[in-house]
């Protein structure tokens, strides 16, 4: 994806919360002035943390940048200190007002991930791992998290259902044993297959046996307990490093540093609502 339909995805992603939060207008800004009126403001952090956001908010309020000026005092992907100013903000307020819901949880959101983010990264390079993206994000918020959890630190290698397959037990379910499925895949792949990934998902010891000697790229190891994980890497022993997709980082065992496997998945960072709080401030006013 290039970043011209990077930008035209998050701008209809970004109608779409409007159009949701919104609606028809806000009939609180509408009833207290009589008229817009001019404000300035801020918005700041109420934590420490990394930040992220400045490109999803700008583009937000692309549409009334004639009206409302930005000045960021702290870019994506740089530290934030508690009371630190984000950016601050003139020109019209009820455009301040009508969206103050989206900006903070916008930033708040996205700042949260990439600081969870990092933090996870960082524990898991002491064992010699690393992180990387799983398929359980949040629909809607996926567009926006990718950019929070790279800022963190984690290798995202797929951008959607388009670049990869992406094979769990419901396909088998649906299609047939793994066997039949990953053939008849790589037949419809033909040339493409040099190019194009067979990932597989499997839940337990069984479904891996069966897996594990198949015509596949790499196999996501998901929803096993640390019995069937010991028991995958101390005598299944895998053709090719597996991804050990866990809930948390608190599920991740020490022993596991001794491994084959290089890559984690967090399952909560995709999930959780993190957040890092801020507030947003208007100093004065003025009539337009």
């Amino acid at each position: 994806m290039n970043s011209d339909q990077k930008i035209n995805k998050t701008a209809q992603l970004l109608s779409w919360l409007q159009a949701v939060e919104i609606g028809e207008g806000d009939l609180t800004t509408e009833s207290v002035a009589p008229h817009s009126l001019h404000v300035t403001g801020k918005l700041i952090s109420d934590e420490d943390g990394l930040f992220c956001g400045a490109r999803v908010v700008t583009e937000l309020l692309a549409p009334v940048a004639n009206q409302l000026q930005l000045v960021w005092h702290v870019h994506d992907g740089e530290e934030l200190s508690k009371n630190a100013t984000i950016f601050e903000f003139s020109g019209n307020g009820a455009e301040i007002l009508k969206n103050r819901r989206l900006i903070t949880f916008l930033v708040g959101r996205l700042s949260g991930v990439a600081t969870a983010t990092r933090t996870a990264v960082e524990q898991l390079k002491k064992y010699g791992k690393k992180l990387t993206a799983g398929h359980d994000s949040i629909p809607f918020l996926e567009e926006f998290d990718r950019e929070a959890l790279q800022l963190g630190g984690m290798e995202i290698h797929h951008q959607g259902l388009y670049d990869n397959v992406y094979l769990t037990p419901l396909h088998f379910a649906y299609a047939g044993a793994p066997e039949t499925v990953i053939n008849r895949v790589s037949e419809e792949l033909a040339e493409v297959r040099k190019v194009v990934k067979i990932e597989v998902e499997v839940n337990s010891v069984a479904l891996f046996r069966r897996i594990n000697p198949l015509d596949c790229d790499v196999i996501h190891l998901v929803n096993l307990c640390k019995d069937d994980i010991r028991t995958i890497f101390e005598t299944c022993q895998p053709n090719r490093k597996p991804i050990l997709h866990l809930n948390s980082l608190a599920d991740f065992e020490p022993e596991y540093a001794d491994y084959f496997f290089r890559y984690v998945v967090l399952k909560d960072l995709h999930q959780q609502l993190y957040f890092l709080k801020n507030s947003l401030i208007i100093n004065e006013r003025n009539s337009l």
